[in-house]
């Protein structure tokens, strides 16, 4: 007798989620110290507001966020936070592999038009209480990791019919040519912020005309584009502080920093803290 697989009617085959990793951040590290944009390339990442408000940025887009909100950062998209925007927020973050939902792309819950923040509403509770219970016990992924898995599957498909019932979604507006002009530098950025890019490299390789390659990125992501590569090659380090030991003068030469001197130098300009201090900042946080 063929056993039936247990999600059929929402998995692609025979594909079932898995647990990868789980954050959280309290309110005075996150007024302090801003996550800036980053991209997960083999999980998606579902992001919970347990308190506070504030702001949130998503593919280039962003959005006020305030407690109950999930924010979806699938696989592949840029998210992370502004650190001129205003924030104080507690927040617990599950980064899920292997999903592959019927109609979507691997690693995605919701299609790229979709609004990525959702209000729990009535579940506010229950929803913030599921994401904390998975942090707890991501501490003890040895013995607890298949109880990690289960809990983040019921997570993923109870974040998923939320979007179902949701009585329509948000859409982001219409792309202009400028629009899609800074897409496409945003597109090469994405892919060549560890090198030392130049405006003149960037304009000669994508044959557009410095001065509005630019002022039309800026006006689209507001921030110059070599300050968003800047930020990029940041927000990776973050990642590389939080989830791994990787020795902080590897991460400088994995990212292209031209020192470690130099990643201290620009991790202080934008986190506001040097990047071994930020590390530990994740060993001792208090809930």
């Amino acid at each position: 007798m063929h056993s039936i697989h247990p999600f059929s009617n929402h998995f692609r085959g025979d594909n079932i989620p898995q647990f990868h990793i789980s954050h959280f951040i309290n309110e005075e590290h996150s007024n302090r110290h801003s996550r800036l944009p980053h991209i997960h390339d083999d999980f998606l990442e579902l992001f919970y507001v347990y308190g506070g408000t504030g702001r949130y940025m998503v593919d280039g887009h962003s959005y006020d966020i305030r407690e109950g909100d999930i924010v979806i950062c699938n696989a592949g998209v840029l998210h992370g936070e502004n650190p001129s925007d205003p924030r104080q927020v507690r927040s617990y973050s599950v980064g899920i592999s292997h999903v592959a939902l019927l109609g979507l792309k691997d690693n995605t819950l919701c299609e790229p038009d979709v609004c990525p923040v959702l209000s729990c509403g009535l579940l506010q509770q229950q929803v913030g209480e599921m994401f904390r219970l998975i942090y707890l016990l991501s501490n003890d992924t040895k013995t607890l990791g298949e109880t990690c898995t289960a809990l983040s599957i019921s997570l993923l498909l109870l974040t998923y019919e939320l979007l179902q019932s949701r009585e329509r979604n948000t859409v982001i507006r219409t792309r202009t040519s400028a629009s899609a002009t800074a897409d496409r530098v945003r597109r090469y950025l994405d892919k060549h912020y560890r090198e030392a890019l130049t405006l003149e490299q960037i304009s000669r390789d994508l044959h557009i005309n410095a001065y509005y390659l630019s002022h039309t990125f800026k006006n689209e992501f507001g921030v110059p584009p070599i300050q968003y590569a800047m930020k990029r090659r940041i927000g990776e380090a973050q990642g590389l502080l939080m989830d791994t030991d990787i020795p902080i003068g590897d991460i400088a030469d994995s990212l292209g920093f031209s020192s470690t001197c130099h990643l201290n130098t620009m991790f202080n300009k934008y986190v506001g803290i040097p990047p071994g201090k930020y590390r530990q900042s994740f060993k001792h946080m208090e809930e």
